[in-house]
């Protein structure tokens, strides 16, 4: 029934009741709810509709002319979640866990995020139910899916004043199972390409772009520009054939649609998220003072930033290009091909908006990427099968940025396929530390690990006084060690309500 409602009907569902808990007006409940459902379908229909069928077969077409054999098809992320929700009840039952289990930390101030992306719990079932059938062993294999929910709630605490910030989103935070880890992932890897000479001392946003190119620097025409010259490379042995055009051009056109449309499906979105989320947060710091509160929510609000949308176009068709290229590879891309704007969404703070330092960390993560999701593969086939999932002439399936080769497979699920019971503790073991090594870090220096993660000085001074100033948050501390010093704060974040 769950996976049956699809993100477009139970998110707005869960919302909607959940602004009449808060006390919001039916009505303003209502509408908002529903816009939220109109803004998903309209990005799901761009996205999974339109550019997927259309972007799909060109990357095949490319890896065939090639001559190589990949044998682990991308079935994509829906194919992942269906199987998720499918597997030993971890699907259903993650979702009123994990729940309660979101409320307590909340509640002892572990966290300041409320997961209300009900939908997207199917990230930690995912890797639940891998673990299970790497070592079946039930208890555990829950227990791995809800410290991977534990994990994207700290993170999202540690990445919402950036986000909050560069979105301009109050309140809101990203605990997401796929963007999250890519973000922290690409923690490091951007402090060495910004030191990289000749991109380190340039910026190339969104704006850059246009005042250097012009007219061919316009989102649309960037497009258009891409579309085609993947059409090209797809159809490079049939180019005097007017089939090849049609198919060519309407690659352009449907990369610039992408490109113009998807912003618009992104505003829809937040024109019904924007009124409830400011309404829950009045009432929650009305009852909870010196309490902050983020409403937890999924990654496609993001997806819509000129940066994010142009990266994930430009990395397509050197996506394919790696999959023929690198040695040992066993990916096919498919429909995950789609997905690249959940991979990019939260590094546009940490890396300015800037399109060629995003598209770099990318290719540099998509490294390990085909790696990861070609090792699992053989489990997650062997899971799909179980869940009745229908793998049609595939031998091996894999969904490479979601979530079969994000980090948090690698570091959640891999170790049970290698080593089982033994990988999985280990995995459950380097979890805990992880997840308490990144809340310690937010208790012990706030300020700076908001920066770390992209927000500036000023808007991490503010999410100091917003959440560190007091004593606790429930039982927790809000700061660890030396106590911060109000006259530290610059004035104008001083004096703020």
């Amino acid at each position: 029934m769950i996976q049956g409602f699809g993100v477009q009907v139970l998110l707005p569902i869960v919302i909607f009741f959940m602004a009449l808990g808060f006390r919001v007006e039916p009505s303003k409940a209502a509408k908002s709810s529903i816009l939220i459902g109109v803004g998903f379908v309209g990005i799901n229909l761009l996205i999974f509709d339109m550019f997927m069928p259309e972007i799909t077969p060109l990357g095949q077409q490319m890896v065939e002319a090639v001559g190589i054999s990949l044998p682990a098809v991308d079935v994509g992320w829906p194919a992942a979640a269906a199987i998720a929700f499918g597997v030993a009840k971890l699907g259903v039952l993650v979702i009123p866990i994990f729940v309660g289990l979101n409320l307590l930390l909340y509640v002892i101030g572990f966290t300041f995020t409320l997961d209300v992306d009900v939908w997207n719990y199917w990230h930690f079932a995912f890797i639940a139910g891998l673990v299970y059938f790497a070592t079946n062993n039930w208890p555990l294999a829950m227990g791995m899916g809800l410290l991977l929910g534990v994990f994207v709630l700290v993170g999202a605490d540690w990445f919402q004043p950036a986000i909050e910030e560069t979105f301009d989103m109050t309140g809101i935070s990203i605990p997401h199972g796929a963007s999250l880890p890519y973000a922290i992932a690409a923690i490091p890897i951007h402090e060495v390409v910004k030191r990289i000479p000749g991109v380190g001392s340039t910026t190339w946003d969104s704006e850059t772009i246009r005042d250097k190119f012009g007219v061919f620097g316009e989102p649309v025409s960037i497009g258009v520009i891409l579309g085609i010259l993947l059409g090209i490379g797809a159809n490079t042995g049939s180019l005097g054939t007017l089939e090849a055009w049609y198919t060519i051009l309407g690659a352009g056109i449907t990369f610039a649609a992408a490109m113009h449309i998807l912003p618009m499906m992104v505003g829809i979105l937040m024109e019904g998220l924007t009124p409830l989320s400011e309404s829950i947060r009045e009432t929650m710091t009305s009852r909870f003072e010196d309490r902050d509160i983020a409403i937890g929510l999924d990654s496609a609000i993001l997806i819509g930033h000129e940066a994010t949308i142009a990266a994930s176009l430009i990395i397509v068709p050197i996506a394919i290009l790696m999959s023929i290229v690198l040695p040992g590879n066993d990916v096919l891309w498919g429909v995950d091909l789609a997905t690249f704007p959940f991979l990019f969404a939260m590094m546009v703070p940490l890396m300015d908006g800037d399109v060629v330092k995003m598209v770099i960390t990318g290719v540099i993560l998509l490294v390990p990427v085909h790696y990861i999701a070609g090792a699992i593969a053989p489990l997650l086939t062997e899971t799909a099968a179980n869940a009745g999932f229908d793998t049609g002439e595939n031998a091996l399936i894999t969904s490479p940025v979601a979530d079969a080769g994000t980090p948090a497979t690698a570091l959640f699920a891999i170790p049970s396929q290698e080593a089982g019971l033994t990988g999985a503790y280990l995995s459950l073991v380097l979890g805990v530390v992880l997840v308490l090594a990144i809340w310690l870090a937010l208790r012990l220096w706030p300020a700076k690990m908001y920066m770390v993660a992209g927000a500036s000085e000023e808007k991490a001074m503010e999410m100091v006084k917003r959440r560190h100033m007091g004593g606790s948050a429930g039982i927790l501390p809000t700061k660890i060690g030396e106590p911060i010093d109000a006259d530290q704060l610059p004035e104008d974040v001083a004096e703020s309500d």
